[in-house]
């Protein structure tokens, strides 16, 4: 059986100026090891990855990245099933539409849809035309569907699964040993587009190769704006050291990768594995370096952990204090302390990496001198020695306590949650203040480190990214090129 795996193009607003920075999809990589190791013949289309420097407007208010659905649906045969994979809010109306276009070419053929996104809106994409939707981790559950559609499986037999006549069975399995899982299938994906594209998730460094790995899954935690915990029941599920340093092995010897951003929501939980994996680089003379484009949790992290990362290559890491303010943490049901977090900025500076701290404006109940401490508090961190600092506005995701807050309604459709969430009442307002907020930054940040400044722009300039930000600023400056070369790119309009 032809199992094809589909990622959809990258979407955003026309109105988020900040748009987004896709990398190498691992999730799906991950899957498609899955499916061959069960037997089946996989590839993938990755309609961003074969294309990713063609833009056209998709439903006259978004601008899409990569190949169209109908062009996708050609790449699709008659006897295959096919598989889309939705990884974000951003890419809910193309996929529907990617899954009409094949279920207008082929009614008879299986479509299966999964994903982050699909986990939380199944209906959807059943109504849709999708026959099966995928709940949660996907690598035990589609190989035993396509085993279904051969007929050698039982559908009563599946758990996370939605059907076309809308039968749900909650999700109640997790995959608790990940060592008994491939790595991921990377040579179905066209890894030499993303290295010569000059960005991805985690700051890109021009001549070198890099790739996007999980070594962890799931989330312990209970923000009240975050889906991850609900993927995998709210467990941490990881790896054993020894697997990830034989994965970092592999794709350094096949493929000559020497820089990783591993994609973890939660990479240091367990402190022993966090330094066996370490230690192991440093032994086995790896000579590699990685980053934490996801971030890591400030609770897992002391001054001595941090050297340890440094010295094993790590050269760049984010963490989410969210607020300045304690009463705002308390509303998003966080209880890390966020004093701890000018030392930690200040010793990983002190060692040589770069940091990021992520902010969100617009939490419900967020008053104005919420946002003074905030700010006060991002000047604190610069003088520490912070290089960027992110601030998304609050925006809901579905099967979140935020989906349910009344200052967080007025979106029409999903595909606008996104982190500058224009349809916002308060929008202008709070975009005001991330603006601001943006220039007390990097006028402090200029006052206390000039020096690191001035580098920053030279960065910029050279490719030689450090943090997400800088390559923020090549890939406006690439968007405006892409835009005007694609002008003539006829919209897609369903």
């Amino acid at each position: 059986m032809k199992f094809i795996l589909i990622r959809p193009p990258v979407v955003h607003l026309k109105a988020d100026f900040y748009g987004s920075i896709p990398g190498i999809p691992s999730g799906i990589a991950y899957l498609a090891a899955s499916v061959r190791d069960a037997g089946y013949d996989v590839s993938i289309v990755d309609a961003y990855g074969e294309n990713p420097h063609r833009l056209y407007t998709f439903r006259k208010r978004y601008r899409a990245r990569g190949l169209t659905p109908s062009e996708i649906a050609d790449r699709v045969p008659e006897d295959a099933v096919a598989g889309v994979s939705v990884h974000c809010a951003s890419e809910h109306s193309i996929s529907l539409e990617i899954v009409r276009e094949l279920k207008r070419r082929s009614p008879d053929r299986p479509v299966l849809v999964g994903g982050y996104h699909t986990t939380f809106v199944p209906g959807d994409f059943a109504g849709a035309g999708a026959d099966f939707v995928v709940l949660g981790e996907g690598e035990n559950r589609v190989p035993a569907l396509l085993s279904h559609i051969e007929g050698t499986t039982e559908l009563n037999s599946l758990d996370g699964v939605v059907t076309a006549d809308v039968f749900l069975d909650r999700k109640t399995k997790y995959i608790l040993d990940l060592d008994s899982q491939p790595f991921a299938a990377v040579d179905l994906l066209p890894l030499e587009n993303y290295w010569k594209l000059g960005y991805g998730h985690g700051p890109f460094m021009r001549g070198v190769r890099y790739m996007n790995i999980l070594t962890s899954r799931g989330c312990p935690y209970k923000c009240s704006f975050c889906q991850a915990p609900q993927m995998c029941g709210g467990h941490w599920l990881a790896r054993s050291a020894g697997k990830v340093l034989e994965e970092l092995q592999f794709y350094k010897d096949t493929y000559g990768v020497t820089d990783f951003h591993l994609q973890d929501e939660n990479f240091a939980i367990d402190r022993k594995r966090v330094e066996d994996i370490c230690n192991g680089i440093i032994d086995r003379k790896m000579n590699i370096t990685f980053t934490f484009p996801s971030g890591l949790k400030m609770e897992t992290l002391d001054e001595e952990l941090l050297e340890l990362l440094a010295s094993a290559g790590c050269r760049y890491f984010s963490l989410s204090p969210e607020s300045g303010s304690t009463r705002v943490l308390k509303l998003m049901n966080k209880t890390a302390d966020i004093e701890r977090v000018p030392r930690l900025i200040k010793k990983a500076s002190e060692l040589g990496m770069a940091t990021c701290c992520f902010f969100v404006a617009g939490t419900p109940g967020e008053i104005p001198s919420d946002r003074t401490e905030t700010r006060a508090y991002i000047r604190k961190l610069a003088k520490a020695g912070v290089e960027e600092v992110v601030m998304p506005i609050m925006t809901p995701f579905p099967d979140t306590p935020s989906m349910l807050s009344p200052e967080l309604q007025g979106f029409s459709e999903l595909d606008e949650l996104c982190f500058s969430p224009v349809w916002r009442k308060d929008y202008a307002k709070l975009d005001r203040f991330r603006n601001g907020t943006y220039y007390h930054y990097y006028f402090t940040r200029l006052l206390n480190h000039p020096v690191s400044f001035v580098k920053m722009l030279w960065r910029m300039v050279t490719g030689k990214c450090r943090t997400k930000g800088e390559m923020t600023a090549r890939r406006i400056v690439r968007d405006a090129v892409d835009k005007f070369v694609s002008i003539k790119e006829k919209p897609v309009n369903p």
